[in-house]
């Protein structure tokens, strides 16, 4: 285990001084991400899993054996042994070791396994699954999350790989522990969220628009001039200042990059960020106002009311709730 972990800590250093990772750790951050493994159980053929819809990213890894998953009547995929299968948008879904095999709802699954007797157990075992989601703040959204597409299928993971050492080490906690509830185990998968995307930027930046053309530097540079400093008074001019553009260019590449324009990404953000002041912590909200670059509470509060239907007062019970 120390060896995975030492390979661990050198791949996270290596996130840390790529340039996007300060913006990416931002959004995430902000918006909160928990993770959790919610089924790792040995299977036997014939099996099959059917996941309802929800409203957070899930995933599924084949520890072994291959399987096949389908999503919302699209043309299902087949995942081998050490592969990865990523469902950012929580879509309605099955998985299993042949397409046509009746499916199980989850639920049931789960509730067999809290009971010790888990389901798809006689035989000799041909597969072997771990399932995890990551749940973040129902109010909330942000671009980099509608960029993605419905299915991500992580293919060839090596043995040495800082991400399957760190399945590896998820796996032997569960082991170690024997359950899966644990906040050990939910703080890896949510590194393992992270390094996923991270992996996805670094391999389909042609087809992650949010984050895959910040390698266009004047746009990651103003991205990171609205993240670091969103109390500023930002204007078109003087964000193409800043970048070396033209309001007429800025605008049409962030709005090619970003899937808005600047400033209205700007005022999300902005939103974004008061959302998880006033929920998480007790700053006035004066105080979070201005921080933010609203003039005062009452234009943030009116702000928050437009765009998510929730006030700074209602926010604030929910946390004392």
């Amino acid at each position: 285990m120390g060896v995975i972990i030492g390979r661990l800590t050198l791949a996270l250093r290596r996130i840390k001084n790529d340039e996007n990772f300060n913006l990416l750790t931002d959004i995430l951050e902000t918006l909160r991400f928990r993770g959790s493994v919610f089924l790792s159980s040995n299977l036997s053929a014939p099996w099959g899993i059917s996941l309802d819809e929800k409203s957070y990213p899930r995933f599924h890894i084949t520890m072994k054996g291959s399987c096949f998953f389908g999503v919302n009547g699209q043309e299902h995929v087949q995942a081998n042994e050490m592969e990865l299968v990523f469902l950012p948008n929580g879509d309605k879904h099955w998985v299993a070791d042949n397409p046509d095999n009746h499916k199980t709802p989850s639920e049931s699954m789960i509730e067999a396994c809290s009971l010790n007797d888990p389901k798809f157990q006689e035989g000799p075992t041909t597969h072997k699954l771990m399932c995890g989601m990551v749940k973040f703040d129902d109010d909330l959204s942000h671009p980099l999350l509608d960029a993605l597409p419905s299915i991500l299928h992580f293919k060839s993971i090596a043995h040495d790989s800082p991400v399957w050492n760190l399945i590896t080490l998820i796996d032997q906690q569960i082991q170690e522990l024997g359950n899966h509830d644990n906040l050990i185990i939910d703080k890896l998968t949510e590194v393992l969220f992270i390094m996923l995307l991270r992996s996805y930027l670094s391999e389909d930046a042609e087809i992650f628009d949010f984050l895959g053309t910040t390698r266009d530097k004047r746009i990651l540079k103003a991205l990171s001039l609205m993240h670091t400093q969103p109390d500023n008074d930002w204007t078109l001019d003087e964000l193409g200042k800043q970048i070396g553009m033209s309001r007429a260019t800025i605008v049409r590449h962030f709005q090619d990059t970003v899937g808005m324009a600047p400033i209205a990404y700007l005022n999300h953000w902005r939103r974004l960020k008061a959302y998880q002041a006033i929920r998480y912590t007790d700053e006035s909200i004066d105080k979070i106002a201005i921080s933010l670059g609203f003039t005062s509470g009452q234009t943030l509060s009116r702000a928050m009311i437009r765009e998510m239907g929730v006030s700074p007062g209602e926010l604030r019970k929910q946390k004392k709730s």
